[in-house]
């Protein structure tokens, strides 16, 4: 009975013993809980954070690939300007050359030395320029008139439009004026690269005595602008031809724009060397014009 009685005393006291362990380290868990959340929760804010972080970095090196991207781009726009600009530059070269041989008559005994064109003529190209500008420009370094083919001409035609007449036909009148008359004038044609395919043109070569091809076409339209000259008054012992065809594009045959410009007619005007005009009154580039 005794050991009976030390037995629960000994339970009992082991139960009180362990119940008060158990107070304890409940307390110490639910602090140790409570800040395991806290971290918990700080863990996931900066989870967070660097997904973000990630985010951003990934879109700066998208924004680093484009901007390569773009840059390569660029690069390869600026080598293809730099060697359209050469091309343009030769193509230069060569209708410098062709000019100067055109106003030398093609070595044949034509045009003498040139030297610059009156002062009083030179104006009143200008201002006639002015007056057409979507028709043809002028150089005054080289006396050049480009006259657009495709505002000059219809397609595949050698029939001067009315304002090319018109424009054609106020410049005869400054070529006529005594001041002027010493000037020489050669005509070049030229086309773009595409091919003569329309009947009519085909028709229209064929009844000129013309090869059927950019070379006959350009040759008629020069052709063509020397006889509105003529009609003008400029005697045709002034004036030369020549036909070049797709020979001397002044941008690459590439695009529609590029093909546009190099569809087109050119006067080159040129004095003979010595003096530039006869004895007497100069007629005023006004007068010319009238």
């Amino acid at each position: 009975m005794q050991r009976f009685a030390v037995g629960v005393i000994m339970v009992v006291a082991g139960v009180l013993t362990l119940a008060s362990i158990g107070c304890v380290d409940e307390a110490k868990y639910n602090a140790v809980l409570l800040r395991n959340r806290e971290q918990e929760k700080l863990l996931a804010e900066r989870d967070a954070d660097v997904a973000k972080l990630n985010e951003r970095v990934n879109a700066l090196g998208a924004l680093q690939t484009d901007a390569g991207k773009l840059l390569q781009e660029k690069e390869d726009h600026l080598q293809s300007v730099m060697k359209e600009r050469d091309a343009v530059r030769r193509s230069f070269d060569e209708l410098k050359a062709a000019y100067l041989k055109l106003a030398q008559g093609n070595g044949g005994g034509g045009f003498a030395p040139v030297g610059p064109l009156p002062a009083a003529v030179s104006i009143a190209i200008k201002k006639l320029a002015n007056d057409y500008p979507d028709l043809f420009d002028y150089d005054e370094a080289t006396g050049r008139l480009r006259f657009k083919a495709d505002m000059t001409f219809d397609s595949g035609s050698n029939v001067v439009k009315p304002d090319g007449r018109a424009a054609l036909g106020k410049l005869a009148a400054i070529l006529v004026a005594d001041i002027a008359k010493p000037i020489k004038v050669a005509v070049a044609g030229f086309t773009d690269s595409d091919a003569i395919k329309k009947p009519q043109t085909m028709a229209l070569l064929k009844e000129l005595n013309k090869p059927a091809s950019n070379q006959g076409l350009s040759e008629a339209r020069a052709e063509a602008v020397a006889e509105v000259l003529k009609a003008g008054g400029v005697e045709m012992a002034r004036i030369t031809t020549k036909g070049l065809g797709d020979a001397q594009p002044l941008v690459p045959n590439t695009t529609a724009e590029g093909k546009a410009k190099n569809r087109r007619v050119e006067l080159f005007l040129s004095m003979p060397g010595g003096p530039a005009a006869p004895a007497g009154p100069a007629t005023p580039a006004s007068k010319m014009l009238e």
